[in-house]
Parts: structure tokens; C-alpha cells; sequence
């Protein structure tokens, strides 16, 4: 059995699209579906929520499903941003705890 079958066989998501699912259940997660240019448009939005004041309580995870590039050029897999750690209760919920359990959790 491989280490990361021992770590996370026990707890943990089966993959990363449990964990989407989780933050879409818990209203963690922006879904943008039209197309979003990822030499122009991704980041800066994305750079928004941080960089715009938005309080870390208030955050949110964002998966982008159409995503192009300034050439024209598509890409067949969504992009995930801010999934894993965009804030301390999305992290949370990936490390399945309470927020203030993440140190012992660690």
C-alpha cells in the first residue's frame, strides 16, 4: 500500500472533486462558466477578493469550467483557484475540522 493510501485512505476525500463538491455544499464556491481568458481575466479576478478587502470569513473558492486563452486556444480541464487554502474555513473543510482545530489537526 502506498503511503498516501495509509494517510488518506482512513480520512480525507477520495479526490479533489469530493472536494469541490464539499465546498459547493457548504456555499464555498464561485462556478464560472463563461468563457474567462486566463492570460487577462483569471487572475485579476480572482486577485479581487484578496486584494480587494474582502474578509477572509467572506471568501470564497472559484472553478472556472470555460476557460480560454488570448489566442483563442480552449482548454478541455477546469481550473480551480483558491480551492485548498482561499480561506481558513475552506481550508477547514479540506482538512476536515473545525477552524480552530487546523493547528491540532496539523
Amino acid at each position: 500500500m502506498a503511503i498516501a493510501e495509509k494517510v488518506f485512505s482512513a480520512s480525507g476525500y477520495h479526490d479533489l472533486r469530493a472536494h469541490i463538491a464539499a465546498l459547493d455544499r457548504e456555499g464555498l464556491l464561485y462556478h464560472i462558466d463563461h468563457p474567462i481568458n486566463k492570460d487577462t481575466q483569471m487572475h485579476p479576478l480572482v486577485r479581487w477578493q484578496y486584494r480587494g478587502g474582502i474578509p477572509d470569513a467572506e471568501r470564497k473558492a472559484f472553478l472556472f469550467s470555460n476557460v480560454v486563452d488570448s489566442k483563442g486556444k480552449t482548454y478541455g480541464s477546469p481550473v480551480l483557484i483558491g480551492g485548498l487554502a482561499g480561506s481558513r474555513r475552506i481550508y477547514a473543510i479540506g482538512m476536515q475540522c473545525k477552524e480552530e482545530e487546523i493547528g491540532a489537526r496539523w
